[in-house]
């Protein structure tokens, strides 16, 4: 098992709630969200330039389409952004506001279709396709915080974090009904909580784990890996980008962090972190 630790953050944002970190392999530019703030940051990693956008609600997860742009899940429902007009009308209303549930965090599939989940009060929240006639499809219920998702190399194996539940569960999966069996218990951490997590090109998991204060790798079979500690307590979620798809970039909170703390035991508490690994990721697919 290899064990290390990062000392210093890639770019101080100072994120409230720093996630859903995508990264476009056309580009070279690595998009993620600052739910709470309802910021969206682009990171250029040719000139090394950040630019960050405030769209005015909070985003739960953004997806790339194929056409360009993105697909934003909000506190209310699903709009598409670009950088040349902004955010444009809603799509598809979901929630009226104020609702205690919202989406967060999503992942596209090989067909184009938008898995999303939702987050609320216990046993409220959901698992969502959004598919390519933008129409909503519930996969999953009765979950509290639907965090992160991903599949297999051969598309069998479907990953699904229920934070609300501190564990990552395990699923059969149809590639071509796309219907979910078999739920099995995957992984769950001594502390803290499983967050977003990510597939690499040789089917291991890399997930955050939230008031863990550490990014894990395990292998199919569930065995440590990698343990990178980090210099904050809340990392939210983790992809693998760069040229050679080998950096592997960590988004991190700071909300409800007591001030003291951020100005004290932890001030890269809502930053970007990145560091070099060894076996690559995949490309993102992107929306139809």
């Amino acid at each position: 098992m290899n064990s290390f630790c990062l000392t210093n953050s890639l770019i101080k944002v100072n994120d409230k709630l720093g996630e859903c970190p995508v990264w476009n392999d056309e580009t070279q530019k690595l998009f993620w969200t600052d739910i709470d703030r309802g910021v969206i940051h682009k990171y250029d990693t040719k000139r090394n330039r950040l630019k960050s956008y405030n769209i005015g609600k909070k985003i739960g997860c953004l997806a790339l389409k194929k056409d360009g742009g993105l697909v934003l899940a909000t506190e209310t429902g699903f709009s598409e952004w670009n950088t040349n007009v902004g955010l444009k009308p809603e799509f598809l209303r979901v929630y009226e506001p104020p609702s205690p549930v919202m989406f967060n965090d999503g992942l596209v599939d090989l067909h184009g279709n938008l898995w999303v989940g939702t987050k609320g009060p216990k046993n409220q929240a959901k698992l969502f396709i959004l598919d390519k006639d933008k129409k909503l499809h519930i996969k999953l219920e009765d979950l509290t915080i639907s965090n992160g998702i991903d599949w297999s190399l051969d598309n069998r194996v479907f990953y699904h974090t229920d934070s609300g539940e501190r564990t990552i569960f395990k699923y059969d999966f149809d590639p071509q009904t796309l219907e979910l069996s078999n739920k099995n218990v995957f992984y769950i951490p001594e502390e803290g909580t499983p967050d977003g997590l990510t597939i690499d090109s040789q089917d291991n998991l890399w997930f955050a784990i939230w008031d863990g204060w550490k990014v894990v790798q395990l292998s199919p079979d569930g065995q440590l890996m990698t343990e990178i500690e980090l210099p904050v307590q809340r990392p939210t979620s983790v992809i693998l980008g760069g040229q050679d798809l080998k950096t592997l970039f960590i988004t991190s909170a700071s909300v409800d962090l007591p001030e003291a703390t951020l100005y004290g035991e932890q001030p890269m508490a809502g930053d970007l972190f990145a560091v070099q690994v060894t076996i690559p990721g995949k490309k993102a697919n992107r929306m139809l």
